[in-house]
């Protein structure tokens, strides 16, 4: 398995070539290679720890962001505590 996976990644980064990261990203984006749901965890994650950090209360961050966000409450909860 790790031999094909292997292939992959060369195959995706010979696609990519020697764009940069930004446009690599993109480029994934377009061609449907991300994860959508992975990187909205990610991203809600981090910004609730970065609000938290900031001396928000972790409850209000969440209600916050999801506010933001336009999603439930329990969504963002969800994106926060679930480990993958």
């Amino acid at each position: 398995m790790k031999e094909y996976r292997r292939k992959l990644l060369t195959g995706l980064l010979h696609q990519l070539g020697s764009c940069t990261l930004p446009n690599a990203v993109e480029q994934m984006w377009e061609e449907s290679l991300l994860n959508k749901a992975a990187l909205e965890r990610l991203y809600v994650r981090s910004e609730v720890a970065r609000r938290v950090r900031g001396g928000e209360a972790k409850i209000k961050a969440i209600k916050q962001l999801a506010d933001e966000l336009n999603c439930s409450y329990e969504k963002v909860r969800y994106a926060v505590y679930k480990k993958d």
